[in-house]
Order: C-alpha cells, then sequence, then structure tokens
C-alpha cells in the first residue's frame, strides 16, 4: 500500500469547546476518544458506514496552543449550506471573510475561527474530483 496522508494534529486550549465546534459546525464525529483512556486527546472523522474506517481524522490534543496552521479546508453540498454555517458563524461573532464567489476552481466560499484561532474554510464548488 503507498503511503497516504491519514491525520492532522492541533494542540487546542480547550477539549470539550473545541469538539463541540468540529461536530457542530464541520460535521465531525468522535472516532476515538482517548479522555476515555486517561489522555488529553481526543480523534474527530467524518460520519463512516458501521464497520469502516475513516480515511482521514482530525486528532485534538489539549495543551497551550503556540502555532496556529492557514486553514482546515470543508467542502459543503450546497452554497446555502455554506450560507447556513456562515450565518450561524456570524451570530456567533467568529465569521472571518463572508461568502464569496471568486469562481475557478475555489469557487464559494467563507471563512471561520475555531475556539483557538485556527481559520476553517467552507467551500463549495471546490472538489478533490479529477486533481493529479
Amino acid at each position: 500500500m503507498p503511503i497516504r496522508w491519514t491525520h492532522i494534529t492541533i494542540n487546542v486550549s480547550d477539549l470539550d469547546r473545541s469538539v463541540e465546534f468540529y461536530t457542530s459546525f464541520c460535521g465531525l464525529m468522535i472516532v476515538r476518544d482517548r479522555r476515555l483512556e486517561g489522555r488529553h486527546n481526543v480523534w474527530l472523522g467524518p460520519p463512516t458506514p458501521p464497520g469502516e474506517d475513516p480515511t482521514f481524522v482530525l486528532v485534538m490534543v489539549q495543551d497551550e496552543v503556540t502555532a496556529r496552521l492557514d486553514h482546515f479546508g470543508f467542502q459543503c453540498d450546497s452554497r446555502e449550506e455554506v450560507d447556513r454555517i456562515s450565518e450561524q458563524a456570524r451570530q456567533q461573532d467568529i465569521l472571518i471573510e463572508p461568502p464569496t464567489d471568486i469562481g475557478g476552481v475555489v469557487g464559494y466560499f467563507a471563512m471561520v475561527r475555531d475556539p483557538d484561532g485556527h481559520r476553517i474554510e467552507f467551500t463549495f464548488g471546490q472538489p478533490l474530483k479529477g486533481l493529479s
């Protein structure tokens, strides 16, 4: 099997608050909760059928946040979903960039800030299919 990308790990200042953000805004679910083992990390992934493993996970470790990445990207099924998420983020005062359509391979997107300042991009019209 070729080498493949499986996860990103980020430090978060409040694990419960970050789990709530990524499950409610990004549609991820807990796939491994290491708090049950006395650890301070949680693994999140997309919903998958029973018996299947997620193809990619976000590992969150409760620790001091000393560095941020540029952004995470989440693909939505419609412009309306981007708009809904943006409105929810606006109400919580975490919307960075309102929905914008710049066409091309970027499409329609909005930027939201998670509880620790990491930027999250929600897009429509930016699929990975066809990249090579």
